[in-house]
């Protein structure tokens, strides 16, 4: 990843290093501890992802290359920073350190101490699993705790079932809000001697949200189970509230993303996501999370506000995108709505669709998700390689396959929303620190206002 032109801000001036992988590789090999029997090597540091509140506060997630020393074998390890505007980092290491941070599970850490603190930074940073926002995910790291593991044999049903080994792996995290493991088992039925491999999701949140989430997933999940039409979910299989945590079977396919960058035909692919999606958003699954207009006004504000400050030269055209956005957003009839949807979280196998990552589940308009999913779609290009040409005719067939089984109203809406999902699709090219991000925004907010003048859709 490339912090290229990272913007100055006056509270925070610690960023400019920060902000730098190159000068940060050196602040960690001075700074992070490595534990007893650890002696690693720090080869290389990325900067992955940026969580940033100007002049009070930033979260930076690093990815380092660690080399063993003795055996030469490379391993990468997430570490994440925390600077403040004032002193408030160093009060939270000295409560840290005062708790004994990270000695919930000790097996769960394997290269550095678990919270160190960088005082020419007035950065507190976090060694994963350890995260004080998340602080059961050392728990769940090394092996299942007891109710983790009862549960998953209650959703295997009749037998006599032991697990003869686990293999626990970090798919996804971001600092201070949710991560992804993946668990892998081989278990053994004691009567009959059958071994079987079994594989499932554990998504560990910050909050109680993922007990919401649990019952959205119930309600599809007994919904395609009853016969539903269109779509499923992969299969809940509980929620911990103790350990913050939610399990659920995994479901297999292939996303449009994929198959875009196999060079695979997608149109009809583009056609049978877009049925699916039609019937989900006019689904009756009830909900108590609600996404009104006054939300998505605050949510396109926080993000234009963003893009001016990390693009000063594209402040004024985003201001005007954004004006005409927030003016023209309607207070329509709500329905289901992803509100995350992008060509990942829609995977295809056989005749079975099946939607994931629904932790942004809600009421709200609809065609959100249309137009989420088409500005997701549309920004491949500059993430991967994968022609214009080819991700536009796909994106032609979902729209017009879409539109056409939904109310006739809902065309209308796309090129405000479009445009507004555009520049919120922008701000991931700066929060993931993408090279050549500043390029990449100007090119999606130029894609924002075609399609407010109607050049689009």
């Amino acid at each position: 990843m490339n912090l290229e032109a990272f913007p100055a801000d006056p509270g925070l001036p610690q960023l400019k290093i920060a902000s730098d992988p190159g000068l940060m590789r050196e602040v960690f090999r001075e700074y992070l501890s490595p534990l007893p029997g650890s002696v690693h090597h720090i080869q290389d540091c990325l900067l992955s992802w940026v969580r940033y509140l100007p002049g009070v506060r930033c979260t930076l997630q690093y990815t380092l290359r660690l080399v063993e020393s003795g055996t030469g074998r490379t391993q990468n390890q997430w570490v994440s920073g925390v600077i403040y505007a004032e002193d408030r980092a160093e009060r939270i290491w000295r409560k840290l350190r005062a708790a004994h941070a990270g000695q919930e599970d000790p097996r769960a850490f394997e290269t550095f101490e678990p919270v160190s603190f960088i005082p020419d930074l007035n950065m507190v940073v976090q060694v994963f699993p350890y995260d004080r926002r998340l602080p059961t995910l050392p728990l769940v790291m090394t092996r299942p705790s007891t109710a983790l593991e009862h549960q998953f044999f209650a959703w295997l049903g009749p037998g006599d079932w032991h697990p003869v080994d686990w293999n626990i792996q970090p798919i996804r995290y971001r600092a201070g809000a949710r991560a992804v493991l993946r668990y892998e088992t081989e278990i053994q039925d004691a009567m009959t001697g059958r071994r079987e491999k079994k594989r499932f999701y554990v998504k560990v949140y910050r909050r109680e949200e993922g007990e919401q989430t649990y019952q959205v997933l119930q309600a599809l999940w007994k919904r395609a189970e009853a016969g539903g039409d269109g779509f499923t979910v992969g299969r809940p299989i509980a929620y911990l509230p103790g350990l913050h945590a939610l399990l659920q079977e995994e479901s297999p396919g292939t996303t449009l993303g994929e198959l875009l960058l196999q060079n695979r035909t997608t149109s009809l692919a583009a056609r049978r996501i877009a049925r699916a999606l039609a019937i989900f958003n006019q689904d009756g699954v009830a909900t108590t999370r609600r996404h009104s207009r006054e939300d998505e006004i605050s949510e396109l504000k926080w993000a234009g506000e963003l893009l001016q400050w990390a693009c000063p030269h594209l402040a004024a055209e985003v201001d005007r995108i954004i004006g005409a956005v927030v003016a023209g957003v309607e207070e329509v009839p709500s329905g289901p709505t992803h509100r995350d949807l992008n060509p990942d979280h829609i995977l295809l196998e056989g005749d079975r669709i099946a939607l994931i990552d629904l932790d942004f589940f809600a009421e709200a308009d609809p065609v959100l998700d249309a137009a989420t999913f088409l500005a997701h779609l549309c920004s491949m290009p500059l993430r991967f390689p994968v022609t214009h040409d080819r991700v536009q005719l796909a994106a032609r067939a979902f729209a017009e396959e879409y539109f056409s089984h939904v109310p006739r109203a809902w065309r209308g809406r796309l090129p405000l929303h479009y445009a507004g999902a555009t520049l919120k699709a922008a701000v991931g090219f700066f929060r993931r620190q993408e090279p050549r991000w500043t390029e990449k925004i100007a090119a999606l907010v130029k894609e924002a206002r075609d399609s407010l003048d109607r050049r689009l859709w």
